[in-house]
């Protein structure tokens, strides 16, 4: 795996920016008012400690109408704003950590949405190149490490907004005092530099462990029933372990450093505030409140420090993969795919003129021309390898021919035309689309509209009803992962009596009969032919008894239509 380069943090904060958009705004908003109302109650402990030892507290004097007030009268005024200026804090972070919460749980949803939405926007060869085992890796692991990433920008935000509004506040009290706890904020900020590039590094090495193990996790899903009907286990199981090791390792390195920061600073904290403490007392002779306050902000302070400091180095660590995603996919969509219904496309003979496509590997079709008529049922044989693939690809539009052209009764199949070309067509594959819901989602699943009458047709024309009815919901029964509790046949079934409910005038039927025993095939083909109105199909397939139901049957070789019959 090629590294993702170290500038994922500009790249997260412009996505991230974009996506809040104004909400930025009313974010800072309560972030700035609630560390202001939080210093204001903590400069009343001036008067408030003032008046308690007895002296003659100056914190009144922009205030002379209180100058007739009794010490007791100041005193509880004093106490009165610090309690009111705390509850207006509690209240103006409170909703500030709510809206943050909620934009940093929208952000990574935005990301995951996004993320399928430029995967799909970018057609099937770019999407069959990331490959199902990429695609979980980017969903599982990289959109939710950046959303982190996006999590712990929003805490140096609070942490930046905080450790400004305090230093200006003791500054106001003492400004030799605040210039040298900057010194040694400065100070604290150079020594962690180092640090900050090892987070960096940290969150590399993490994305590239993560997506190792989670490519070996994949591999062991897919291959587990081969592997314990095989007794070849272990060594899937060795390979998955040894992954998981890596990428725990990097975990434990990672923490290991960032509990080591935290500690740190911590103690660096502590000398600090002693030392500010000795200057204001031996070097600066400051007056007990203005002391006690100032040091209860730089104590305050702390906390935000230490949280700025922690949050550089999450984002550091954890930024990467935002542009891990980026690497692989490309800038993200920001716009969603709108969900237009087209009317599908009345036809009557679909050409294929001089059609090439090439891959990369050099397989594919090689100047193909044939015709198929509405309702006819076209053959596509060939070894595997031989360009039926890439020709029914090209039938449905998920590639583009490098020459030739593909017409729908004299139109180009694109822009408008392909959409509604699309729109009363299926492809069923061998491997049926089958997802870990009810009967009835799986059905529905194409956003097909239909009645539970309808759907008991459906059914019923593939074969699959009786065997719903006997389930004990029926068409509420969970089928499990990938219709785990149903046989191979039944899923084939049951993915095409969805494809059914879209009332298509194509069928691109890609083994899609394959599981199914060779009368109970000729009995689904009949009953799928014999549909008012007939729809057209390509179907490809290995075995000869499946294509003696089609009308017409052409062979492919190394790329080449060779034979028609």
């Amino acid at each position: 795996m090629s590294r993702a380069q170290p500038g994922g943090i500009a790249a997260l904060f412009r996505d991230y920016r974009h996506f809040v958009g104004k909400r930025l705004w009313l974010a800072l908003a309560l972030m700035i008012l609630g560390a202001l109302a939080e210093g204001f109650g903590l400069l009343m402990i001036v008067p408030l400690a003032s008046i308690a030892i007895g002296g003659d507290s100056t914190f009144f004097r922009f205030a002379p109408w209180a100058a007739a007030w009794s010490p007791d009268q100041r005193f509880l005024i004093a106490l009165g704003a610090f309690v009111g200026a705390m509850a207006a804090r509690s209240l103006l972070l409170f909703a500030r950590d709510q809206l943050i919460a909620r934009l940093a749980a929208e952000y990574e949803a935005s990301l995951r949405l996004r993320a399928a939405t430029t995967l799909a926007g970018r057609g099937w060869p770019f999407a069959s190149r990331i490959g199902q085992g990429g695609m979980q890796s980017l969903l599982l692991n990289e959109v939710p490490r950046a959303g982190e990433a996006a999590g712990y920008i929003q805490q140096m935000a609070v942490a930046l907004t905080m450790l400004a509004v305090q230093v200006t506040l003791t500054f106001i009290l003492s400004p030799v005092l605040t210039l040298v706890a900057l010194g040694f904020l400065a100070l604290g900020s150079l020594a962690t530099l180092r640090s900050r590039r090892r987070g960096v590094r940290s969150g590399l090495d993490i994305i590239e462990a993560m997506e190792e193990s989670a490519g070996a996790g994949f591999r062991l899903h897919a291959g587990l029933k081969a592997a314990l009907a095989q007794g070849t286990l272990p060594a899937f199981a060795g390979e998955y372990r040894a992954s998981l090791a890596v990428a725990a390792r990097q975990f434990t390195r990672f923490a290991r450093h960032y509990s080591f920061m935290q500690q740190a600073a911590a103690l660096a904290a502590a000398a600090v505030a002693a030392v500010l403490l000795l200057i204001g007392v031996r070097v600066l002779a400051l007056p007990f409140p203005v002391l006690v306050t100032s040091l209860v902000l730089f104590a305050r302070m702390s906390g935000p420090a230490q949280l700025l400091q922690n949050s550089v180095v999450s984002t550091a660590a954890y930024a990467p993969a935002f542009a891990a995603i980026e690497r692989r996919l490309g800038p993200l969509e920001w716009t969603a795919p709108v969900d237009v219904k087209h009317e599908p496309l009345a036809w009557d003979v679909l050409r294929l003129e001089h059609v090439s496509f090439i891959h990369p590997s050099g397989h594919g079709l090689r100047d193909a021309s044939l015709q198929l008529a509405a309702g006819e049922w076209l053959g596509l044989a060939g070894a595997s390898g031989a360009g039926k693939t890439t020709l029914v690809d090209l039938v449905a539009g998920l590639i583009a021919p490098q020459h030739g052209s593909i017409r729908v009764d004299g139109r180009a199949l694109s822009d408008n035309v392909l959409e509604r070309w699309r729109a009363g067509l299926v492809y069923v594959g061998q491997e049926a689309s089958v997802f870990d819901n009810r009967v009835r989602a799986n059905l529905l699943a194409e956003g097909a509209e239909a009645s539970d009458d309808l759907l008991w047709q459906a059914l019923a024309i593939v074969g699959l009803a009786e065997r719903v009815r006997t389930m004990p919901a029926g068409l509420d029964e969970q089928v499990g992962d990938r219709g785990s509790q149903l046989s191979g046949g039944e899923r084939q079934r049951l993915v095409l009596a969805r494809a059914l409910l879209r009332r298509p005038s194509l069928l691109i039927l890609d083994e899609a009969t394959a599981a199914l025993d060779a009368d109970s095939e000729a009995t689904l083909i009949d009953r799928l032919k014999a549909q008012v109105p007939r729809a057209a199909a390509i179907v490809v397939a290995h075995r000869e008894s499946t294509l003696r139901h089609c009308d017409s049957v052409i062979t492919i070789q190394h790329g080449a239509v060779t034979r028609a019959s």
